[in-house]
C-alpha cells in the first residue's frame, strides 16, 4: 500500500527523492507562474501540486507526520522552487518556516496542526505586532499583522504578539485561518503572488497549548523542542528565518542569470546590428554578477551546514556568536543577488522594462524580498561587527 507521496510507507525520505519530485512538479509550477503574479495569490494548482510532493513536510516534526530533514535540504528545495517559480518558492518558504517553528512549541499545537496526517500549511507573520494578555487557560489575542504570505492557501496562521503588559516580546501563538480576517492590502512593487495580506484578530482566545514563549523559541531552548528523535528544533529560529529567506531569494537570482544569458545569446545591437554576445562589457556583466550569485550560494550552504552541526550537537541554544554569523550570511548574500540582478537587468536593454519580462520581474522580486526585516543590512552587520569585536553579551 502506498502512502499520500505515492510511496512505500516505509520508504526514507532523502535529498534526492525530494528533487526528485520537486522536478516532477516543475511543469505545473512553470505553467501557473504568470497566473500567481496577475492573481496576487498562488493559484490552487500550484499549492496542490507542492502539497503532494510532500514539501512542507520537509522540516516539520516526524512524531507528527512530517519527515524532519535537515535545514540544508530545505533550502536547496526553496531555492530549487523560486528558480521555478518565485511565488511558489515564498510560499513554501514562509509555511516550512512555521512548520519548523512548531517544533519548539507543546504537543498540543503539533497534534492539532498536523494530525490526522494533515499537511498543516502555517501562514503568519512572526513579528510581534499584535497582543496577548493573559487569560483562563491561554491567552486573549488582539491586532493587526502586515506580510501574512500565503494566507489564502492557509489552514493556520502563526503570529507574534507583544506582552500586553510590557510591550515586550510575549509568545507566538497558532490560529485557525478561520478565525482571523483576511484585508487585502497587497498591492507592491515584486512577490505581488505571495498574497502577503494584512490579518486582523479581535479577542480571539488561544489555548496555552498553541503557544511558546517568543525569547525561548528564538534562541532554540525551548523544553518542547527536546522532545524530538533530533536537535533540529534547538537550532535558533532566529537564525533559520533569516537564512530561509535568502534560499528564496538565490533562486529568483539563479533564475535571472539564466534568462540574461538566454536573451543575450539572441540579442542585437539596434543601430549596428552586432551580437551583444560579442560585446566586452556584457561579457564582464555577466562574469561580475555569475560571481556573485555562486558567492552567495556557497555562502548560504556555509551557513546551513553551521546550522546544522548546530543541530547534530544540540549545544547551540545559548551562543549568540553562531547566530550573529548566520544573521550576516543571510543579510549580505541577499545583498549580492541583489547587486548581480540589478547589474544584469541594467544591462538588459529597453525592452526589459515591459512586465512580461523575466528580467523585469526578477528584478523586482529580488529587490522587494532583500527588503524582509529578517536580513536588514545595517542592523545584521552592526551585530555580526559587535559579536566579531567581543562586545556581544554571552
Amino acid at each position: 500500500m502506498l502512502g499520500p507521496e505515492g510511496l512505500a510507507p516505509d520508504m526514507t525520505i532523502t535529498a534526492e527523492e525530494i528533487s526528485r519530485r520537486v522536478a516532477a512538479i516543475a511543469p505545473v509550477l512553470a505553467e501557473n507562474a504568470p497566473a500567481c503574479v496577475s492573481e496576487r495569490s498562488l493559484v490552487p494548482a500550484s499549492m496542490q501540486a507542492m502539497v503532494s510532493a510532500g514539501l512542507f513536510r520537509i522540516p516539520q516534526p516526524s512524531r507528527a507526520g512530517g519527515y524532519e530533514l535537515s535545514l540544508r535540504i530545505l533550502g536547496d528545495t526553496v531555492t530549487a522552487v523560486s528558480e521555478i517559480c518565485p511565488t511558489a518558492g515564498w510560499v513554501l518558504m514562509v509555511m516550512c518556516a512555521h512548520h519548523f517553528c512548531l517544533g519548539t512549541f507543546p504537543e498540543q499545537a503539533q497534534d492539532d496542526v498536523f494530525a490526522g496526517g494533515r499537511d498543516g500549511l502555517v501562514a503568519g507573520t512572526l513579528a510581534w505586532q499584535g497582543k496577548a494578555a493573559r487569560a483562563d487557560g491561554g491567552y486573549r489575542v488582539d491586532g493587526r499583522w502586515q506580510f501574512c504570505s500565503g494566507v489564502d492557501r492557509s489552514n493556520w496562521v502563526m503570529l507574534g504578539c507583544a506582552d500586553a503588559e510590557t510591550g515586550g516580546p510575549g509568545v507566538h501563538v497558532v490560529v485557525p485561518t478561520e478565525q482571523i480576517t483576511v484585508e487585502d492590502t497587497w498591492y507592491v512593487l515584486g512577490l505581488e503572488g505571495t498574497g502577503s495580506k494584512d490579518i486582523v484578530a479581535k479577542d480571539v482566545f488561544v489555548p496555552a497549548g498553541r503557544t511558546v514563549d517568543t525569547r525561548a523559541m528564538m534562541r532554540g531552548d525551548s523544553p518542547h523542542s527536546l522532545k524530538h528523535p533530533t536537535n533540529l528544533y534547538r537550532v535558533s529560529s532566529d537564525s533559520m528565518l533569516s537564512l530561509s529567506v535568502v534560499t528564496a531569494i538565490l533562486g529568483s537570482a539563479r533564475y535571472a542569470l539564466a534568462k540574461f544569458i538566454e536573451r543575450t545569446r539572441e540579442r542585437r545591437a539596434i543601430v549596428t546590428g552586432a551580437r551583444k554576445a560579442e560585446h566586452a562589457p556584457t561579457q564582464l556583466r555577466l562574469a561580475e554578477s555569475a560571481a556573485e550569485i555562486e558567492c552567495a550560494e556557497m555562502m548560504i550552504h556555509d551557513a546551513l551546514d553551521l546550522l546544522g552541526r548546530v543541530a547534530q550537537s544540540g549545544q547551540g541554544a545559548t551562543d549568540m556568536g553562531y547566530r550573529a554569523r548566520v544573521k550576516w550570511r543571510a543579510a549580505y548574500t541577499a545583498e549580492l543577488c541583489r547587486r548581480a540582478v540589478s547589474r544584469l537587468f541594467a544591462g538588459s536593454g529597453a525592452h526589459a522594462v515591459y512586465k512580461g519580462s523575466p528580467l523585469q520581474t526578477a528584478f523586482r522580486n529580488i529587490n522587494v524580498g532583500a527588503q524582509h526585516a529578517s536580513i536588514d543590512f545595517d542592523t545584521s552587520g552592526e551585530l555580526y561587527g559587535r559579536e566579531r569585536l567581543g562586545l556581544l553579551s554571552k
